[in-house]
C-alpha cells in the first residue's frame, strides 16, 4: 500500500468518525431540543465517549482479526 492509498484511507476513516458526531449530535439535538442548549451539551459530552470506545473497540478488533488469521503451511508431498 502505497503513502497515498494510506493517506485516503486515513482521512475516510476520519470522515466516517465526523459523521459519528454530527450524526449524534444531530439526535441530541432532535431528542432534547426542549432543553437548553448547554443541557444538550451536557447529554453530547455523556454520550461522545461511548462512541470514541465503539471506534477503538472496532480497531482493536480488527488488529485482533489481523494477528488471528492461520498461517498456510505447506502440505508434504508423498
Amino acid at each position: 500500500m502505497t503513502i497515498n492509498e494510506e493517506f485516503e484511507e486515513l482521512k475516510d476513516v476520519i470522515g466516517e468518525i465526523v459523521t459519528m458526531f454530527k450524526t449524534v449530535w444531530d439526535e441530541v439535538e432532535h431528542q432534547f431540543s426542549e432543553l437548553p442548549s448547554e443541557e444538550r451539551r451536557r447529554i453530547f459530552s455523556l454520550i461522545a465517549p461511548l462512541v470514541t470506545d465503539v471506534f477503538a473497540m472496532a480497531t482493536r478488533e480488527s488488529v485482533i482479526e489481523d494477528n488471528s488469521r492461520p498461517i498456510s503451511k505447506r502440505k508434504k508431498r508423498r
